[in-house]
């Protein structure tokens, strides 16, 4: 889970990475063909992995996800817990809706039982689809996976406008 780029949004307790397994998992499904823009830098590992993957990523330390709006589509692990920012992750897909920015967001998986979540979806339910995990996704607070998080709860991927074959994945 990221933070917001420097920016003073973090208590430090969501500053932890996806790792290169989870990033695995969905390389499948993030376009080649595209510039894939990673808002949420934290300490720079996702862009770094995925470059090293081949795609083309805008990922910059020094930004703020609300002033900026780079790429063709957003995929990223969002901050879930943020000092002074209520509801960060409805504020997040709004603002990326309200971009119509395509985007892949790993989210726990009680997103989609909040009633901005229906909202969201009942307006364009088309445009929505799931990438959903068989197992519990756990984070770490470094590449070298010296400190691995316990994760209390379930994640998946919330998309929207990515334009997959299917609405709903399980991987």
């Amino acid at each position: 889970m990221s933070i917001f780029n420097k920016q003073p949004y973090s208590d430090g307790a969501s500053d932890w990475n996806t790792p290169a397994s989870v990033w695995d998992i969905v390389l499948p499904f993030i376009p080649k063909d595209k510039v894939i823009w990673l808002p949420f830098y934290n300490d720079g590992y996702a862009g770094n992995y995925l470059r090293s993957k081949g795609f083309n990523i805008i990922h910059n330390a020094d930004e703020d996800f609300w002033k900026n709006n780079h790429g063709d589509c957003v995929i990223d692990n969002p901050p879930y817990k943020c000092v002074g920012i209520i509801k960060t992750k409805e504020k997040i897909i709004k603002k990326l809706i309200e971009m119509n920015k395509p985007f892949m967001l790993l989210v726990p998986t009680t997103t989609m039982q909040t009633q901005y979540f229906k909202k969201l979806y009942d307006q364009s339910p088309k445009d929505f689809q799931l990438v959903v995990p068989q197992t519990k996704y756990n984070f770490e607070k470094s590449p070298d996976e010296t400190e691995v998080s316990k994760c209390p709860f379930y994640t998946l991927w919330i998309c929207w406008r990515m334009n997959f074959e299917r609405d709903y994945y399980i991987v």
